[in-house]
């Protein structure tokens, strides 16, 4: 993975919380009847990227390709089957479970369901403690329960929820909660597992307006999930694009949305809707071809070339090693990237 170390040598200016090299995490299944058969499904295949401090990597890419094995990865939720993670240049996988335990300390997740997520037996206040009550005891009742009041008012609610169940809120409010729940033990990194997609519309732009003002006031790093790409270039500095559980493009965001390398990330943004019904009907939206491979049998070389118009005989024998290909934001595994002059991917 030369080329990403190549694009984030800078990072050494502004520091990286985060480092995951060639991370992989694998599953054992079963196929077929009785007598059953074993199988790997490989969800995440040799994933490098480095979160930078105050900054929101985006990570996007269709259901199934493996965003959320791979942000559950990284916290130590799933186990890996290779790579390594390392955290402020101290490595967590292969580590003592003291490294481990102040990457869980230090990083927190927001999940993708709200209410799910929330214990139904204990009060929003207890919920939103519980960081403080493990990682924290040194604290007394009163001073956690100060900073809870504090962390509830800076996300939207106030005292009179302190009380009350998860299943008295609605879907925004329980995401508000899931977020001061992060937050309160003042971590430097917070991944967000998909935390807009369960609500509405206009429920997704408070709390993406939310985490974005948080982010100022307390110099967070934002891991991202999502597969909405007009969500993701809201919020993000630098995007990563997944497809069956391997990286394609990685880079600045401008960049990246606006001169797209691989031919993946281009049908990506082909695919978002425009807000205009006019320039809706006048644009010819290029349809891939196929369906997406099974993860249990990826294709060989790249793993994009069974639905790719450019692919050649090249792409079925070797896999494509994240390059820059003469732009310095942007990096793509690719052997036939894009250029400004080609046309869309069909």
């Amino acid at each position: 993975m030369t080329a990403t170390l190549t694009i984030t040598s800078d990072i050494a200016a502004s520091g990286t919380l985060l480092s995951v090299r060639d991370l992989a995490v694998h599953f054992r299944v079963k196929r077929g009847h009785w007598p059953w058969q074993q199988a790997t499904l490989r969800a995440v295949d040799g994933v490098s990227f480095d979160v930078r401090r105050g900054e929101t990597l985006g990570l996007v890419g269709e259901s199934g390709c493996g965003k959320s094995t791979l942000a559950r990865a990284v916290i130590g939720l799933t186990p890996v089957a290779g790579g390594s993670v390392t955290w402020r240049g101290e490595e967590t996988v292969h580590g003592a479970r003291r490294r481990l335990g102040a990457l869980r300390r230090e990083a927190q997740m927001i999940f993708q369901d709200p209410l799910a997520s929330l214990d139904p037996r204990m009060s929003i206040a207890q919920i939103v403690a519980e960081p403080l009550v493990t990682h924290a005891p040194q604290l007394g009742r009163q001073e956690i329960a100060r900073r809870v009041l504090t962390m509830l008012e800076r996300v939207g609610l106030n005292a009179h929820h302190a009380a009350r169940r998860a299943h008295e809120f609605s879907g925004g409010q329980c995401q508000r909660v899931g977020i001061a729940r992060a937050l309160i033990g003042e971590p430097g990194l917070v991944i967000c597992d998909e935390p807009v997609s369960a609500l509405d519309v206009s429920i997704q732009a408070q709390i993406v307006n939310l985490l974005r003002d948080l982010q100022r006031e307390l110099a967070l790093s934002l891991l991202f999930v999502a597969h909405d790409l007009a969500v993701v270039k809201t919020i993000s500095h630098r995007v990563m694009v997944m497809y069956l559980g391997r990286v394609m493009e990685l880079g600045e965001r401008d960049a990246l949305y606006h001169a797209a390398r691989h031919p993946y990330t281009q049908a990506l943004l082909d695919a978002v809707p425009l807000p205009d019904p006019a320039l809706a009907r006048a644009r010819e939206v290029p349809l891939l071809s196929g369906d997406i491979p099974s993860p249990l049998n990826p294709p060989s070389g790249c793993a994009f070339r069974t639905r790719c118009s450019r692919a050649l005989a090249v792409c079925a024998t070797q896999t494509p090693a994240l390059h820059a290909h003469g732009s310095p934001h942007s990096i793509a595994a690719c052997w036939h990237p894009r250029t400004g002059g080609d046309p869309p991917a069909a």
